[in-house]
């Protein structure tokens, strides 16, 4: 309906205007470029000493600063981009080039208003504050801004945006809290087996602050997502020393991670996961003496939220806890005391056990009871397939993507190459979907390509420095270059979201370190955070906020917005008291009687197979199909 919506206003957008709204429209960009005139001449007139209403000392300050110069000729170059835009029907997209000019202008003009305050006359005192507000200051802001929006709408808005929030991700944590029994609502029958076997930590976490919030609250498992990411900013804060405002900044840059910071999607705390993981892996690399209770500690805990939020990311946890037994046992023979060698092997096999047991408790505990840790999904291993129940679709992949080498199609997805689809209500989207399933931009993209692309080229200008913490980084962001290509659906950028914390990761880092060796102005961490603004800004202002400004939606308010349930069908379940409803995902869970107050009646979810297929997963409950 909502997808439906917008094309509609996309049409309607796109009929003939009467002549009074075009001259309306042309005004505005007509009136940028007489600004842009004015402020340009201005400050070529001041710059040349022929602006007569300045004071000599004002005259001599503007001469002397050229970035005063430069910031007013960007400003002006921003305003006349409007009309450039407009005259060569560049559509909206362009507007954010202008952004990115007038931001710069006005970064220029700051910095350079700053350091010659005392030359200008008597201002007010918010203006002057306004004026020594430093980099930090400015960046600290910002952080607080967006981070206290995306706060705030998790607690208001109930995830309205994402399909799989009300298919299955809401529904298995309602179920396990007994939010909702399993007479008033039944899963799929490829479903059920996943609630019945696997029902993961995500869910487990999710329906226990939706318990806390009341069932008409379903927003508080908004926070297992954002509280997440908070948690991860906690992290790298106590082990790398990256302030909160950069960690902020540039990871929420990423228009992904953005997106799942207030949905109730799993993979953001699954990535975060993996990425603590990580980077608990990195400095045990750097660091000789890093073993200890609390660091094993933190290593199991971002392995056990990795293994156990997803099965996708147990293959690569596997490679991960190699690499941290290969590492430690160097240290035993290398490095610790040789009079304890054999007893410090001992521990580590023990501790490697009862570790692995710990991070892969659901793949075990389906090991022994199903024999396959992936249950109920198929599995072959060597030509053997293992007990399963779910035969996983391969309809997610156009033939376009499948044609592609693994690598390519990562690639791609990365640079966003054929990512972008005018089908989509916005550019990116959680899972870049809004598509059918198997148009070549389904999945494709969403970390935005030149925030890629400037992360890669810092990231390589940064390890040419060599050093253990390059070296090490550098290894690191190869292995995982290597491995993540020929991960499952690894072109779906969601699902392996660790590769871009990591590496912005890794760069405020090393860029940190840097800074405190050179002082080079140009490579100043604050300089990173306000390429994460721009960034930023791009991606929220191109999404229209609606990512990032806490609208309120209430449960009953989505319910009812754009009939997305429908009142004749809650009448007929009313009155059969259980049926199969045929058709309603991914929206079938909000027809369960708990939503509807004084309601009782039973409910089943159901795809849409042939009339024989529902017949024989519906059973002997009556059908309704949506129509």
């Amino acid at each position: 309906m909502l997808l439906k919506q917008l094309t509609i206003r996309k049409v309607i957008d796109e009929l003939p205007l009467p002549i009074n709204s075009k001259f309306s429209l042309m005004l505005v960009p007509l009136i940028s470029a007489f600004i842009a005139i004015i402020i340009s001449v201005i400050s070529w007139l001041i710059y040349q000493g022929k602006f007569t209403f300045l004071s000599y000392n004002l005259s001599i300050m503007f001469k002397e600063n050229k970035l005063i110069l430069l910031g007013l000729n960007l400003i002006a170059f921003g305003f006349l981009l409007g009309l450039v835009g407009y005259s060569l029907n560049l559509g909206r997209n362009f507007r954010y080039v202008r952004i990115i000019f007038l931001v710069m202008g006005f970064i220029c003009l700051k910095i350079s208003l700053a350091k010659n305050l005392n030359k200008l006359p008597e201002l007010p005192s918010f203006i002057k504050a306004i004026i020594n507000i430093t980099n930090t200051q400015t960046l600290q802001l910002f952080a607080t801004i967006i981070i206290s929006f995306l706060f705030i709408k998790s607690l208001v808005a109930v995830d309205w945006i994402s399909g799989d929030t009300w298919m299955y991700q809401l529904p298995f944590a309602a179920r396990f809290w007994g939010l909702v029994s399993p007479e008033q609502y039944m899963f799929e029958a490829e479903r059920e087996p996943f609630f019945n076997t696997s029902t993961m930590l995500p869910n487990i976490l999710q329906g226990f602050f939706w318990y806390l919030f009341g069932i008409k609250r379903p927003q508080g498992a908004n926070l297992v997502s954002f509280l997440s990411l908070i948690g991860y900013f906690i992290f790298i804060k106590n082990y790398l020393k990256i302030p909160y405002y950069l960690s902020v900044i540039s990871i929420l840059a990423v228009p992904l991670i953005h997106i799942a910071a207030t949905s109730c999607y799993v993979d953001l705390l699954t990535n975060v996961g993996f990425a603590i993981a990580l980077i608990i892996t990195y400095l045990l690399y750097l660091k000789e003496d890093f073993i200890n209770y609390k660091n094993v500690s933190i290593f199991i805990l971002g392995g056990f939220i990795a293994g156990n939020s997803k099965y996708l990311l147990v293959p690569p946890l596997v490679l991960v806890i190699f690499f941290v037994f290969v590492r430690i046992l160097w240290l035993i023979w290398y490095r610790f005391n040789p009079v304890n060698k054999v007893k410090n092997i001992l521990t580590l096999i023990i501790t490697m056990i009862g570790a692995n047991i710990i991070i892969f408790l659901t793949s075990f505990k389906n090991l022994v009871i199903y024999q396959n840790p992936f249950y109920p999904l198929k599995i072959t291993i060597f030509g053997y397939e293992l007990n399963h129940t779910v035969v996983p679709s391969e309809d997610y992949m156009s033939d376009k993507i499948e044609a592609m080498l693994p690598i390519q199609r990562w690639l791609f997805s990365l640079l966003e190459i054929g990512a972008f689809d005018e089908r989509r209500p916005w550019k990116w989207t959680i899972a870049m979907d809004y598509v059918p399933l198997d148009a070549d931009t389904f999945g494709m993209g969403g970390y935005f390509a030149i925030y890629v692309v400037f992360n890669v080229i810092l990231f390589a200008f940064l390890c040419s420095k060599n050093n253990p913490e390059t070296r090490v980084a550098l290894g690191m962001v190869i292995i995982m270059s290597l491995v993540t290509p020929f991960l499952p659906f690894s072109y779906q950028l969601r699902y392996y979201m660790y590769w871009i914390i990591i590496l912005i990761t890794l760069n405020l880092y090393l860029l940190l370190q840097h800074y405190q060796l050179t002082k080079n102005s140009w490579l100043k961490p604050q300089n990173y955070g306000y390429v994460g603004i721009i960034v930023m800004m791009i991606f929220v202002i191109s999404t229209r906020w609606d990512y990032t400004y806490p609208n309120p939606m209430s449960l009953d308010k989505f319910m009812n917005n754009d009939n997305r349930v429908n009142p004749e069908v809650i009448a007929i379940l009313e009155e059969k008291k259980e049926a199969c409803l045929v058709g309603f995902t991914p929206l079938t869970f909000l027809y369960n009687s708990q939503f509807h107050e004084g309601k009782n009646y039973s409910v089943k979810a159901e795809f849409s197979y042939s009339e024989e297929e529902v017949r024989k997963k519906c059973g002997n409950r009556p059908i309704i199909y949506k129509k």
